[in-house]
Order: C-alpha cells, then sequence, then structure tokens
C-alpha cells in the first residue's frame, strides 16, 4: 500500500509539474506557437510559398545586401504544390515580450524536393521574428533559416527560452519602446565595435548566456556561452559587422537587431545577420541568438 501510494504520489507530481510548467508558458507565447503551427499545416495544404503569403506580414522584410519587403520576393517565385516540395517544420522553442507585440520562434525543418530522381530529405533550424497585428493576429515579421547536416536536436515539446530575472518595467508603450530601442541599438553597436576591436570570440562572450543560441548554415546550432565562442575562433577568428535596424518591444524587455558582417579569416564570407536579445532586470541586453544569412553570389 505504500510503494502504490507512493506511486500515484509520484505520477500526480509528475502531471503536476507538466500542467505547471505548461501554465507558465505566457498566453501570448502560446498563441504565437499555435499561429505558427497553423502556418506550418497551411503549407501541407497550400504550398509553402502561398502559406508564406497569407502568415508573412504586409510589412515582412527579407534580409540580404539591401531590406526587401519579403511578399515582392514572394510572389516571384514558383507555387509548388506540397506533393512536390515538401516543407515541414514545427515551433520547439521562443520567446515573447511582456507586452505581448513582438517575439520569436524557432525549431526543426525538413525539405524534399519529389520532383528530382532519389530524393532526399534536406535538415534545417528555421527562426521567425513575429508581431502583433492591429487586428490581433501574430504574422511573421523575419524569417532566416540555417540548413543542418542532420536532423536539429531540441528539448522534447515546446519550452520558452531560458534566462534569469527578466526585465520588469512598471509601463510599457511608445516612450518605453523608444527608449529600450535605443538602448538595445546601443548595445549592438558595441557589440560590433567589440568584435572590430578583439575578435568575435571575445566580443561575444561578454553578451552570451549558458543557453545562447548560433545558427549557421551548415551547422547543427551551437549552443550556450562557451560552445559559440569556441565556434566563432574557429570559424569567424577575423570578422566585421555593420549594425542596421532596432526595434524593442513596447515592455523594453525584447528586441531584435539586424545588419551586415564580413568574415576575413578562415574563408571570405559576407551576409546579414539577425540578433534577439533579452533585457535583465537591471536593464542590461544580453544576446539570446544570433543567426548568419550569407549573401547569395
Amino acid at each position: 500500500m505504500v510503494r502504490r501510494m507512493a506511486a500515484i504520489g509520484a505520477v500526480l507530481a509528475l502531471v503536476t509539474g507538466l500542467v505547471t510548467a505548461q501554465d507558465a508558458l505566457p498566453r501570448e507565447l502560446v498563441a504565437m506557437a499555435d499561429a505558427e503551427r497553423a502556418f506550418a499545416k497551411t503549407a501541407t495544404v497550400k504550398g509553402w510559398r502561398d502559406a508564406f503569403l497569407e502568415f508573412f506580414a504586409d510589412d515582412a522584410v527579407a534580409l540580404g545586401r539591401e531590406v526587401t519587403l519579403a511578399k515582392d520576393g514572394l510572389r516571384k517565385q514558383p507555387s509548388p504544390p506540397f506533393s512536390e516540395f515538401e516543407l515541414v517544420w514545427e515551433p520547439r522553442l521562443g520567446e515573447v515580450a511582456a507586452s505581448g507585440d513582438l517575439g520569436w520562434l524557432t525549431g526543426p525543418s525538413t525539405s524534399i524536393n519529389h520532383t528530382v530522381k532519389d530524393p532526399k530529405p534536406g535538415h534545417g533550424c528555421y527562426l521567425s521574428v513575429w508581431r502583433k497585428q492591429p487586428n490581433g493576429t501574430w504574422r511573421v515579421f523575419i524569417d532566416v533559416g540555417a540548413g543542418a547536416p542532420e536532423p536539429v536536436p531540441f528539448a522534447p515539446g515546446f519550452t520558452r527560452m531560458p534566462f534569469g530575472e527578466r526585465f520588469a518595467g512598471n509601463v510599457s508603450g511608445a516612450a518605453v519602446k523608444e527608449a529600450a530601442g535605443k538602448s538595445l541599438a546601443e548595445a549592438d553597436r558595441d557589440l560590433n565595435a567589440q568584435i572590430a576591436a578583439q575578435g568575435a570570440s571575445r566580443a561575444f562572450a561578454s553578451r552570451l548566456t549558458p543557453s545562447s543560441r548560433l545558427h549557421r548554415p551548415g551547422s547543427t546550432p551551437i549552443v550556450g556561452a562557451k560552445a559559440i565562442a569556441v565556434w566563432l575562433g574557429a570559424y569567424a577568428s577575423s570578422a566585421a559587422a555593420r549594425d542596421g535596424v532596432a526595434e524593442a518591444a513596447a515592455a523594453g524587455d525584447f528586441g531584435y537587431t539586424y545588419g551586415t558582417f564580413e568574415i576575413e579569416a578562415p574563408k571570405p564570407l559576407s551576409g546579414a545577420y539577425l540578433r534577439l536579445w533579452n533585457r535583465d532586470a537591471a536593464g542590461r541586453w544580453w544576446l539570446m541568438v544570433d543567426v548568419a544569412q550569407p549573401f547569395r553570389p
């Protein structure tokens, strides 16, 4: 009887823990993840291009040598049915601002081109920045993917990006958003200055957390401050970056920046970067995700 009661107690504790973990997710983060799942499901019905057109915001941007409207580029793409070009993905990790107006999601993706002989799956890791629209729906503002040599691992289920004590101002709104945006732009500018002065590995180290992520084409995402420093030391020993745009959420606790980069050694490469930042209780910005998108020749 004692063992039976202990077993029942353990099961109840596990169930309670799972429910508590799910309940702990911010409501808008759950809504954003649900929108992503609906987006992925639509792609299986309409094909990837038409799904992108439906779930991208009208002002969504595409990062490249020049920043352009994403939908303009999408409309120039062919519209293959899912039976010809299969693209599947799911959200597994994300973050949302306390003000519920801005957030991001990432997870594994798989693509298969069924029009070629002996089609093989291609693996990747997508990342999308989402904005709440005036009508209350979530829509993608920036979408950047990185191909990987194998299926990209994530923790089971869907989780919020781990972080310490988040910034929690008493108010949110246009004034808070503007001030936080300026502070975020300064943090991004300072990081780029430090990259030029002391190299990417040392520069990034002062802004990373144990959960920070580096998404690079051709690599499985690099996770954690130590692993990122080692990777940057090996693959971006000589680099430079130029800041472009910074936007913070209305709560001043989260934001994104993007700009361009150049790597001189060990192998020349240039492209656009997208960075996602969290702000802690002391007001300091921490780099949570850095994604590189090389320019096309």
